[in-house]
């Protein structure tokens, strides 16, 4: 799902290491690194393990189906932020935006441990994932 809003979005850096990554997400896939060498997912796109600092990574398809792990309300004079640790179902923490979500959803704290599904978001010439409320798993 490629959202259709007119947010400007920060514009990663790419480099040979993470291309993949931005390539599927253009694509609108979201990858996971894994490493063959102890078998652990990890996110952000890297050349090394940071569980056991193998270079024998490989991308992984990721479901992109996760929850909330926390998340917080920035508001900023033109529009609200909401950025959100998402824990992903294949064991990966990611940071990231949660996009076209209700306030009241969000109050006191609400919405820890909703379900979300990842979307993907222009950034300049760049896709970036993004997450919703999955309210089908809710």
């Amino acid at each position: 799902m490629f959202l259709s809003e007119d947010r400007q979005w920060p514009v990663p850096a790419t480099n040979p290491e993470n291309a993949p990554f931005f390539a599927a997400a253009a694509e609108g896939r979201l990858l996971i690194g894994r490493c063959e060498a102890c078998g652990k997912a990890h996110y952000y796109p890297r050349r090394s393990c940071p569980h056991c600092f193998s270079d024998r990574v490989d991308w992984q398809p990721a479901s992109g189906r996760g929850h909330i792990h926390t998340y917080t309300v920035a508001a900023a004079a033109s529009d609200r932020q909401v950025l959100a640790f998402i824990d992903l179902e294949e064991g990966v923490r990611m940071l990231s935006n949660l996009v076209d979500a209700p306030a009241a959803r969000l109050a006191g704290g609400a919405a820890v441990a909703a379900p979300v599904r990842v979307a993907f978001a222009r950034a300049g010439t760049v896709c970036v994932p993004v997450f919703v409320l999955d309210e089908e798993r809710a």
